[in-house]
């Protein structure tokens, strides 16, 4: 039998994908924060870096409650992932374009680029600030920032977060997850 997203009482009471979803439906005042920080567009695209981030975040984090199948760790990745695509198609139709087939050939692009990104986030978060600082200004700045500052402050922000969300219980985060996720203002550099 084909599990979905939808968890039963006695297995995960809440998901992590509800705070991924809550981060997406945050108030637009915060997205824009990093939109502002970071000189970025208000764009969808960038509003997909900013929650590609805080996926990835989430990903690492419920990858350490286990990656074999059948585990709930890798269960509430695929969980993650769905909603995150799911947010990502219902945005897209909101942007009213009038070619289903293009919208949809540009999704399988962020797809892929999603999953490079992950790649590139994964060996930046196990080395030096030097390699995740390359992988955020590859694909979160796309290359397009010379002000070592802001990267700094980014890596900042993504080891802090990191730092906490390994620091939440395994029944904090599978049965009452309460991601909190830091305000990039507080973060000092």
């Amino acid at each position: 039998m084909k599990r979905s997203c939808i968890f039963s009482p006695d297995r995960i009471s809440r998901s992590p994908c509800n705070s991924m979803m809550a981060y997406s439906s945050r108030e637009v005042g915060e997205v824009l924060s990093f939109f502002k920080a970071f000189n970025m567009p208000n764009t969808f695209n960038s509003w997909f870096l900013v929650t590609e981030l805080h996926v990835w975040m989430l990903l690492v984090r419920a990858m350490a409650e286990g990656s074999e199948s059948g585990e709930d760790g890798r269960f509430l990745r695929n969980c993650i992932v769905e909603v995150m695509w799911g947010d990502v198609n219902a945005r897209a139709k909101k942007l009213g374009t009038h070619n289903p087939s293009k919208t949809r050939q540009q999704i399988e692009i962020l797809s892929e680029q999603f999953q490079a990104a992950l790649i590139a986030y994964d060996e930046g978060i196990m080395s030096e600030d030097r390699v995740l600082s390359g992988a955020l200004w590859r694909r979160f700045f796309a290359m397009n920032c010379d002000d070592i500052v802001k990267i700094e402050h980014l890596v900042k922000y993504v080891r802090e977060q990191i730092s906490i969300l390994d620091e939440l219980s395994r029944e904090d985060f599978l049965q009452k997850p309460k991601i909190l996720w830091t305000n990039l203002d507080k973060i000092k550099i």
